[in-house]
């Protein structure tokens, strides 16, 4: 695995950012796996979390504005 990371380090910034896209869209891809269970934590977190964003607490930024500062800044 250190092997692997040393190899990662050497990409661009913007490679690392897509290189994690991909890997974060194949662990969604197997949420429904035995390896993937949500601990009580993690589900009192995303309650909180999604009650914020439906009482309107919840500070957020749309994507648009997001994908626009990642491109500006990494040339994604």
């Amino acid at each position: 695995m250190a092997e692997l990371i040393l190899e990662i380090t050497k990409l661009s910034i913007a490679d690392r950012i897509k290189l994690v896209q991909e890997i974060l869209g194949t662990i969604a891809k197997d949420t429904d796996s035995q390896d993937f269970v949500l601990t009580d934590a993690h589900r009192t977190e995303i309650e909180r979390r999604s009650a914020s964003l439906a009482n309107g607490k919840a500070k957020t930024i749309s994507w648009d504005k997001i994908e626009t500062a990642l491109t500006e800044r990494y040339g994604l």
